[in-house]
């Protein structure tokens, strides 16, 4: 047999195991197709209501919980005689939602839906409800920036750690020093959780479409380095602060193009990370231009150990030369809200200058991803 021969003869071979590996992987003797291999795991009608479905046939109890619901806790689903349990709710306006289902007590992902929000603790299902109001998340036919998931060294902790980096569209080509964005991620969630649930990239390729905001590389960090939750008074005990300054920092402005005075950066968090914004702006104002805590505050017992320790960071004129201190809440609904409310009276006490925004859909990425597209166009101008 000639090398053509042969060449043909593996081509054939190898298409006729490619379109049995697609066509008929489900046909194998023994296989047989249950309920969950057909079903549609998300279904919205014209009116917006939205149904959530999953096969567990063995099951005694499901629930799916999630911020597409108008209250906290969950939903139970109801059995139907094929074993796939369902509920429908709404309307839901539209936007994009986290859900998660229980099986008999045990969190479980939904395995029809490959859109997912990855946390500190594991995962959650996304899925978006289109129209309107969502237009300013959705993907369009825009110039699209660069989302990098980047392993680096940090010497702080002594180990590698991970961030994810959007740099905007044409950035190749960009001669100019780029401001930075740093955007933190709150308590339970990771660095990816800006890019699954914030959508942050996507946000930003439609403001930059738009013309409604400047060019900037948006930096999401890991917040947890260390072990334990840290929202007590002061930065000594909490690693993230050492590390960021420390490590991601210089590790930003060494590999991208980016400005390196503090009218070049920005530092905005919410909830944990919103925690980590308001000592950002007390204890190193001198290192940004902007800072922007999103529902968060310092609980009572914190504030009381600030006003007794900490009185002379709070009168650091330093704080007063931001060019904003822009502290924004999920309406009341926020669990943070009345620790908002007190750290501003805290603030008022000691003449620190702040604007206050709120986007009244409580502590969800729904408020952050809005406070996100308030915010982006007034940064680094």
């Amino acid at each position: 047999m000639n090398r053509l021969a042969k060449q043909l003869k593996f081509l054939l071979a190898a298409g006729i195991l490619i379109s049995f590996s697609t066509v008929g992987l489900a046909q194998f003797p023994g296989a047989k197709l249950t309920p969950g291999d057909t079903l549609k795991s998300i279904r919205i009608s014209a009116d917006k209501k939205v149904t959530l479905s999953i096969y567990a046939p063995k099951a005694s109890e499901v629930t799916v919980s999630g911020d597409f619901l108008q209250s906290y806790g969950g939903q139970k689903l109801k059995k139907d005689e094929l074993g796939i349990w369902s509920v429908t709710v709404g309307p839901v306006a539209p936007d994009l939602y986290s859900y998660d289902f229980s099986v008999d007590g045990m969190k479980v992902i939904d395995p029809k839906n490959i859109q997912v929000k990855e946390g500190a603790g594991g995962y959650s299902n996304l899925m978006e409800v289109p129209g309107k109001e969502a237009d300013y998340l959705a993907v369009k036919n825009v110039p699209h920036g660069n989302l990098e998931k980047v392993w680096f060294y940090a010497g702080t902790l002594g180990k590698t750690s991970r961030v994810h980096i959007y740099t905007p569209p044409g950035y190749e080509k960009i001669k100019d020093k780029l401001p930075v964005l740093y955007l933190q991620h709150g308590g339970g969630d990771n660095d990816a959780s800006w890019a699954t649930a914030g959508r942050a990239n996507f946000i930003m390729d439609n403001l930059l479409a738009e013309g409604k905001m400047k060019p900037m590389i948006v930096v999401m960090p890991f917040g947890n380095p260390g072990s334990g939750f840290f929202s007590g008074a002061g930065v000594e005990a909490d690693p993230y602060y050492s590390y960021f300054f420390k490590d991601l920092v210089p590790y930003v402005e060494s590999h991208y193009n980016v400005g390196t005075s503090r009218e070049n950066r920005a530092y905005a968090g919410l909830s944990m990370g919103g925690l980590q914004a308001l000592n950002m702006g007390i204890f190193y104002p001198e290192k940004f231009a902007y800072v922007l805590p999103l529902s968060t505050g310092f609980f009572p017992e914190i504030l009381q150990s600030m006003e007794e320790k900490y009185t002379s960071n709070l009168k650091n004129s330093e704080i007063n030369k931001l060019k904003l201190f822009w502290i924004a809440m999920g309406g009341e609904k926020d669990i943070a809200y009345k620790n908002g409310e007190n750290t501003k009276a805290l603030f008022d006490k000691f003449g620190i200058k702040y604007q206050t925004n709120s986007y009244p859909a409580g502590h969800t990425f729904i408020t952050w991803r809005h406070n996100l597209v308030e915010f982006a166009p007034i940064l680094f101008r």
